[in-house]
C-alpha cells in the first residue's frame, strides 16, 4: 500500500469564525479516525494558519482493492467507526468539514480515517514534494477504483488546490458514502446485506435518528474481525541456489568415488588409490619374508 504522510496548511478566508470554531472543535475531539490539528497560528499578514497533519494510509477503493473481497466481520469493522462520526457530525456532538471519497483513509492497521476540508479556509502554498505526493496518490487513486464505485469516484478527482472542491460533500454523507462503497465490496449472497444496504441508503440523505439505525443495523450483522492484510509474496530470492540436499549413498557410488579420488583419510585428505593398493602388496610381502624366516 502507498502510504503518503502530509502537513496541510489551511488558511482562514474572509471570515475567519468558521476555521476558528472547527478548529477549537477538533481540539476538544479526541478520535482515532479523524485528521488532527498539529498547530494554530497566524500567518505574517495576520491571517489565522491552522496546520492539520495527513494521515498516513491508503485511499479506501486502494485499500478494498489490496483487501479483495471483505468479509461481513471485516465491513463492520471498517464501517463502524465511519457511522459513528457520521451519527456524531449529525447530531451536533462534532463538526466535520467537507471531503472526497478520497479522503477517506485505511491505514497499515487496517484502521479508517478522515482527512476532511475544514470550512472558511483555502490550503496554503505547498512544497513540491507535498504536491507531487498529493497528485501520486490521487492518480493511484483513479487507478484502482472499482467499477461498482466509478459514479462516486468521477465526482471525487478534482485536486487539493482551490479551497472547496466542486464535488466535495459534507463530511457526514462522504462517511455514508464510504462505508456503503465497503459494503458494496462484500459477497452479494450475504444475507445482511438487503439489510444495510436499505438502512445506508435511508440514511445517505437522514437525520441523526436515520444514521442510529443504520449504526444499529451494521453492528447486528456480525461480529467485527480484523482487517489483516494478505503478505506481500517477496521475489527478492529468486536466482539464489536451493540448499543441496545429500545425495543417497550407494555401494557402487562409494566404489567409484574411492576409485576416482581416493580412499578418505579425515580433513579433507584423501589416500589415492594405487599408493594404497603398492603399500598393501609391500606389507603383504613383508609379513611372508618374516613368516619363512621365523619358520
Amino acid at each position: 500500500m502507498q502510504m503518503v504522510t502530509e502537513r496541510i496548511h489551511w488558511c482562514a478566508s474572509d471570515d475567519e469564525r468558521s476555521l476558528l470554531a472547527w478548529a477549537a472543535d477538533r481540539a476538544c475531539t479526541a478520535s482515532r479516525h479523524l485528521a488532527p490539528v498539529a498547530t494554530v497560528g497566524r500567518s505574517p499578514d495576520g491571517r489565522l494558519v491552522v496546520d492539520v497533519t495527513r494521515p498516513s494510509g491508503s485511499p479506501l477503493a486502494a485499500a478494498l482493492d489490496t483487501l479483495g473481497t471483505p468479509t461481513t466481520g471485516v465491513a463492520v469493522t471498517l464501517t463502524v467507526p465511519l457511522l459513528e462520526l457520521a451519527l456524531a457530525e449529525r447530531s451536533g456532538a462534532v463538526c466535520i468539514g467537507t471531503a472526497g471519497l478520497d479522503d477517506v483513509l485505511v491505514d497499515d492497521a487496517g484502521a479508517v480515517l478522515l482527512c476532511d476540508r475544514p470550512p472558511g479556509a483555502t490550503p496554503a502554498e505547498r512544497t513540491a514534494t507535498q504536491h507531487a505526493a498529493t497528485k501520486r496518490t490521487a492518480t493511484q487513486h483513479a487507478a484502482t477504483q472499482h467499477t461498482a464505485t466509478q459514479h462516486t469516484a468521477t465526482q471525487h478527482t478534482a485536486t487539493h488546490d482551490h479551497g472547496r472542491r466542486g464535488s466535495d460533500q459534507d463530511g457526514a454523507r462522504i462517511l455514508l458514502v464510504a462505508a456503503r462503497v465497503v459494503w458494496e465490496r462484500t459477497d452479494e449472497r450475504d444475507p445482511a446485506r438487503p439489510a444495510v444496504d436499505a438502512a445506508l441508503s435511508a440514511a445517505l440523505d437522514g437525520d441523526a435518528d436515520a444514521v442510529r439505525a443504520a449504526l444499529a443495523c451494521v453492528r447486528a450483522a456480525a461480529a467485527p474481525r480484523p482487517v489483516r492484510w494478505e503478505p506481500v509474496q517477496l521475489d527478492l530470492l529468486i536466482g539464489v541456489p536451493t540448499r543441496a540436499t545429500p545425495p543417497t549413498r550407494t555401494l557402487l557410488g562409494t566404489v567409484q568415488e574411492i576409485v576416482e579420488l581416493g580412499i578418505p583419510l579425515g580433513s579433507g585428505r584423501r589416500l589415492p588409490l594405487r599408493r594404497a593398493l603398492v603399500g598393501a602388496v609391500i606389507a603383504s610381502g613383508l609379513t611372508a619374508a618374516a613368516v619363512v624366516t621365523l619358520g
